[in-house]
């Protein structure tokens, strides 16, 4: 009996295993999560202008037991459009593993690309590769997002064979060509509000003006004043950007934003598009509240186009001052352009504005005689009054010496003349037209406040200009050659040959030169950046200098900072930093790509043989485990 109990529960046992382990080939397996990305991740690249091409892949790294999936990308359709979708031969997750394939699914209104496949019967794939190559046109200028859709699990998903979403994380990417216009210019007109006839109670306007807006969305700018001096009352838009639809228009006005200062903060948005050109942005009504100066100053400016990217700018602040500041002039306070030869005369004047009960003015006016040479002065009458003068005209050093007198003082508040020099050009060259020792004085010998404004001569006009810089690769591994293509421009009015700088984060990454440049004229120059021994796992920000030239004085626009380029690790396919199996089994799977085929991806040809061969498997197996 006892051997009978025991073979019965010796069966009932093995009988018992057996329906568990049945049962456990019939419940879905729990999986560690895999990911899902897109390759490259990130294409910043302004060379990929409207018509150009490119592939990004969507990729599947570590996932297990997938049966069936699909991808949809989403993007941005007034800047990309999906020309193409298709999983490349050789992938897992096409024939012969997944021979269900519908048609894929293009939607360039609304920015959708959707592909996907399945496996028939039992099993699942497990491992990594190319879920979908997506080819793209680029129809426009700026950013997009290459997105998978959102959440995961509902249009973009990878389920195992009882229909189980499987678990990965999702990393997305992205698209940048856009090209910074060059920058606007916001400014205070009139810049200098200079009027002793604005006592307290008195009021008036300046315009915050704007120069070269290219396809400005919306803008935002505060003005700081000093609040001792003037109040603000009231603000209203300006033309310019109603000119290009219907916009929103705010304002603020803090009075005692501080001890010091008041704030006006404006804030603009059109409905739609962009506004170019020049304008009046706002309009601005102040109220003088005593005797004083005031810088306008403008700050926290934001500009911003129809995609909401930032958009560069100067500035230039305003002044008000109440309070009678006499000036002293050189008139005009520029003479330059090629007509000026040895041989050829100008005249400048010496002029006096904003004056009262002036009696001796005196001044030495000091110019290069190798430049340019005194050869007539003038002392006319001013207001009625001719004046007793005394001059002293050194030719050999350069200087015009000059003391007049008036036989009754003078009050002027406009400028008047009163000295004129000719000189003729002795050489071609720049010389400064300065005032020195200036004096004013009263009908009792005492001295007038007074501000001097000097000239310059340029009987050329050097001025060379880094118009934009583009390199031809957005990541690079160590000892890749990155071309820099630099466009300069001769500002000038001479034929100019200049040296070309690049830069990486302030390294000097390589030097070219420009021979022979005509004026008005630009040109490009390719310098090759040699990457070797370069720091790698950094975006380097890359920089251009053009010159300077000799005598050249606008040195605003000789440097420009554009793009970057991350430096990777040799071998790093994947970019993550370290060179592992990952990054052997990417370039595996691109193993006999070329140009001519889908699954191309340059990224992965280390040694740029245009072909992804042993070769450059031999680079990463040589790297393995290097890291930053």
């Amino acid at each position: 009996m006892k051997k009978l109990i025991n073979r019965k529960t010796l069966s009932l046992l093995i009988l018992t295993t057996l329906i568990i382990t049945s049962l456990s080939t019939m419940t879905p397996k729990v999986f560690a999560a895999g990911r899902i990305y897109m390759n490259p991740p990130i294409i910043d690249n302004p060379a990929l202008g409207p018509g150009s091409t490119f592939i990004v892949n969507a990729t599947a790294e570590n996932v297990e037991n997938v049966f069936t999936w699909q991808v949809q990308a989403e993007f941005k359709p007034s800047i990309l459009h999906c020309l193409n979708v298709w999983t490349p031969a050789g992938s897992p997750f096409g024939p012969p593993n997944f021979p269900i394939s519908p048609p894929p699914i293009i939607d360039n209104t609304n920015g959708i690309a959707v592909y996907g496949a399945s496996m028939v019967g039992a099993g699942g794939y497990s491992g990594s590769g190319i879920l979908m190559s997506i080819q793209f046109q680029v129809v426009g200028r700026g950013y997009s997002h290459i997105n998978y859709s959102k959440p995961y699990g509902m249009d973009t998903f990878l389920l195992d064979q009882w229909g189980g979403t499987l678990p990965v994380t999702v990393e997305d990417g992205s698209f940048n060509n856009w090209v910074p216009p060059p920058p606007a210019k916001l400014y205070i007109n009139p810049p200098r509000v200079v009027d002793p006839t604005l006592i307290a109670g008195s009021t008036f306007n300046v315009s915050l003006n704007i120069i070269n807006a290219s396809n400005l969305n919306s803008w935002n700018a505060d003005l700081l004043y000093a609040n001792i001096v003037l109040m603000a009352t009231n603000v209203i838009e300006g033309s310019f950007m109603k000119s290009a639809g219907s916009t929103s228009f705010s304002f603020t006005i803090q009075h005692d934003f501080n001890s010091t200062h008041g704030l006006i903060q404006m804030r603009c948005a059109l409905a739609t598009g962009g506004a170019n050109g020049n304008g009046e942005l706002a309009n601005v009504t102040f109220q003088v509240l005593d005797l004083g100066q005031s810088a306008i100053t403008i700050t926290n400016v934001d500009l911003r186009d129809p995609s909401g990217v930032s958009l560069p700018f100067t500035t230039a602040n305003g002044y008000f001052n109440n309070i009678l500041i006499a000036k002293l002039s050189i008139e005009p306070s520029e003479v330059s352009g090629p007509e000026y030869l040895p041989g050829t005369t100008f005249w400048i004047n010496v002029t006096l504005d904003d004056v009262e009960n002036l009696k001796t003015c005196i001044f030495n006016l000091t110019y290069d005689s190798s430049v340019i040479m005194e050869i007539n002065v003038v002392v006319p009458s001013v207001l009625g009054e001719t004046p007793i003068k005394k001059l002293i005209i050194d030719d050999e050093n350069g200087f015009i010496w000059v003391k007049v007198t008036y036989p009754n003082p003078i009050t002027t508040y406009n400028p008047v003349t009163i000295t004129k020099v000719e000189f003729q050009v002795m050489a071609m060259g720049v010389s400064y037209i300065n005032l020195t020792d200036t004096a004013l004085l009263d009908a009792a010998g005492q001295p007038i406040t007074h501000e001097v404004y000097n000239g310059i001569f340029i009987g050329l006009i050097r001025d060379v200009a880094v118009i934009s810089v583009i390199t031809d690769l957005s990541i690079a591994y160590q000892r890749w050659l990155v071309n820099v293509n630099v466009t300069v421009k001769n500002k000038g009015n001479v034929t100019e040959t200049f040296e070309v700088k690049i830069y990486y984060e302030g390294n000097l990454g390589g030097t070219g030169t420009v021979t022979d440049l005509p004026p008005n004229e630009e040109t490009t120059i390719t310098i090759v950046w040699n990457t070797t021994g370069v720091p790698c796992c950094h975006n380097y920000t890359i920089s251009a200098t053009a010159g300077p030239v000799p005598y050249e004085f606008n040195l605003s626009d000789n440097s420009l900072t554009d793009g970057k380029v991350k430096i990777r690790v040799m071998g790093d396919a994947n970019g993550d930093g370290v060179v592992d199996m990952r990054d052997i089994g990417i370039v595996c799977n691109a193993y006999g790509s070329n140009p001519t085929k889908p699954n191309w991806n340059p990224y992965l040809d280390f040694n740029r043989d245009n072909r992804v061969d042993l070769r450059d498997i031999g680079i990463v197996c040589n790297n393995y485990l290097k890291h930053c």
